[in-house]
């Protein structure tokens, strides 16, 4: 019995900021059918993003303004207390910008927001859908068999599949692409309830130390959280996916934990994510593009992601129009030059972060003979 079929002209992959921006610019800017599929429901707790104003004029390409958000969605940012390369406090609008002012944004708003002007023109999202994607005969397009744990199997067919599926970038290297990775750090990190301590924690906190580094951030409705970055070894042999662990790790910390003198830790357990940099070479895969981490996935020492993500997809959306455009007046030819062109920006964004992060981690010099600093100077 075949399984019903939806068709679309766009299918994207994953309901981030980056799948986001990418399926409103193309409902913006184009009369094309789009589809978000997003594997969760939504509930996620979210770290927060310390960003560049610059987000604005992102925005206002995407037809969306300030007062579009709930209040609350963008709270001021009164810099970095950065303890990197010595004891000695360094304040800082940003890790590596100075001139631009900058906000933290409340991760849940800011991105419920998206989704619902998504809805308002014309998209469609299927929340918790677990999909897994074939390409058609002839490069015709792509087949995707999708599950969810209420609803009957169903497929969809497209056109086109924009991969924003994340730092695993697990879709990419299935259908042939190649992912270029860097290193492999991991954070670990909790959640805190700080309520009466909004004014000592209004600047984010970077920390190093022997086997990595913490960062320290202030979120919506008196929240905060810590996290450490190290090797996924060095996080692996010290157990810190175990609260107990974890709490003892953070109290040898020299400054981070007095931040959190009072505060009630939400989390049950800590968790581990994946914060390895890597860019993905898609090039080959006819119909298909990569954009946010699943395109190039950034130290979170460079706060880089979030614009980023919104950056290539907005990229993204016009270079799939084009093809699109094309296919539709030249069924039998699809030229691949604009997706090299975007291809090669990415190498080389990701060759300019390099640079600085390298310039950034040869700035800690005082555990030279620690792994976790010896693999940051052998990249050099």
């Amino acid at each position: 019995m075949a399984l019903p079929r939806i068709e679309a002209d766009v299918v994207i992959i994953g309901a981030g900021p980056a799948g986001a921006c990418a399926a409103l610019s193309l409902l913006t800017y184009s009369s094309l059918k789009v589809v978000l599929l997003e594997q969760s429901d939504f509930s996620q707790l979210r770290v927060g993003e310390h960003v560049s104003d610059s987000l604005f004029a992102l925005l206002d390409y995407l037809k969306l303004s300030k007062t579009d958000f709930p209040e609350g969605s963008f709270m001021p940012c009164y810099g970095d207390t950065a303890y990197w390369g010595s004891a000695i406090p360094r304040e800082r609008h940003s890790i590596f910008n100075s001139e631009n002012a900058s906000v933290q944004l409340a991760r849940e708003l800011f991105d419920f927001t998206l989704l619902e002007h998504i809805l308002a023109r014309g998209g469609t999202i299927y929340p918790r859908t677990q999909s897994k994607a074939q390409p058609l005969l002839d490069s015709a397009g792509w087949l995707l068999d999708c599950t969810h744990p209420e609803k009957a199997p169903f497929q969809i067919q497209a056109r086109y599949l924009i991969d924003a599926s994340g730092r695993n970038s697990t879709l990419c290297r299935q259908q042939g692409g190649k992912v270029h990775k860097l290193d492999q750090l991991m954070g670990a990190g909790c959640f805190f309830s700080c309520p009466g301590h909004g004014s000592q924690l209004q600047q984010h906190i970077i920390e190093s130390c022997e086997d990595g580094w913490w960062y320290g951030a202030l979120l919506p409705n008196q929240g905060y959280v810590a996290t450490f970055f190290s090797d996924v070894d060095i996080i692996s042999q010290q157990r810190l996916n175990q609260r107990q662990h974890w709490l003892t790790r953070l109290q040898q910390s020299r400054q981070l934990k007095y931040q959190l003198q009072g505060c009630t830790m939400l989390s049950k357990h800590p968790w581990v994510r994946n914060a390895s940099s890597h860019y993905s070479d898609s090039s080959a895969i006819s119909r298909y593009i990569a954009i946010g981490d699943a395109a190039c996935a950034f130290d979170p020492i460079s706060s880089m992601g979030l614009g980023f993500a919104i950056t290539s997809a907005c990229h993204a959306a016009r270079l799939v129009m084009a093809e699109l455009a094309q296919l539709s007046t030249t069924p039998s030819q699809s030229s691949s030059s604009a997706r090299q062109l975007f291809q090669q920006d990415l190498r080389n964004h990701f060759s300019a972060f390099k640079q600085l992060r390298q310039k950034f981690y040869q700035a800690e010099s005082r555990w030279t003979e620690a792994p976790f600093w010896q693999r940051r100077q052998a990249l050099a």
